[in-house]
């Protein structure tokens, strides 16, 4: 089943625009990392996102071991950011494909593991998902289950982003108060 990858990084306040460029370039580089079908890099003036879709599970320990991905980790994004998280999330839909037009924004989520959470609901925010505007790829975790149930990104062209704004406050209802969503929606970049 193929899996993405999400990376969200808190940008600091004081990194010069130089050094948040070449984080950027190492974020685009993770696209040449062993098994890696699609890469997508977004910034906002908060957050670097990055989002590798990857075949399957068993590619996850090869792609996270690889020199790109190290190589972004440490000197990409630790020199840049005040705090990360990232989820691996089993989804259903294949990569996008990469002669398809680069989107205008991405959106990334984790559920974090709440108790008072139950699987009817994190399966109906999964199933919100199709119904919004953009494409998403969203599922279970498959590691850090102790952090985060699900996860995944929307992509969104132009002509979406604005209805899918609107239209997410569902995902926040369909958990009833009893989680919120650690989620950040950033400007897609292209190399």
């Amino acid at each position: 089943m193929p899996l993405v990858h999400i990376v969200v990084a808190a940008l600091r306040s004081d990194v010069p625009a130089t050094a948040i460029d070449a984080s950027l370039d190492l974020a685009h580089a993770l696209e040449a990392a062993p098994a890696v079908e699609a890469c997508v890099v977004a910034r906002s003036d908060t957050h670097l996102l990055a989002a590798v879709w990857l075949a399957d599970a068993a590619a996850l320990e090869p792609f996270a071991a690889s020199e790109a991905h190290m190589t972004f980790v440490m000197r990409g994004l630790a020199p840049v950011v005040s705090g990360m998280w990232s989820a691996s999330v089993s989804c259903d839909r294949p990569a996008p494909l990469p002669d398809a037009a680069p989107p205008a924004a991405a959106w990334v989520f984790a559920l974090p593991e709440t108790e008072g959470v139950f699987e009817w609901q994190v399966r109906r925010l999964l199933a919100t998902l199709d119904d919004l505007p953009g494409i998403a790829w969203a599922g279970p975790t498959v590691e850090e289950r102790e952090r985060y149930r699900a996860g995944g990104v929307v992509l969104l062209d132009a002509s979406a982003l604005a209805p899918f704004l609107d239209a997410r406050v569902t995902l926040d209802a369909d958990l009833e108060g009893a989680a919120s969503l650690t989620a950040a929606l950033a400007t897609v970049v292209t190399p």
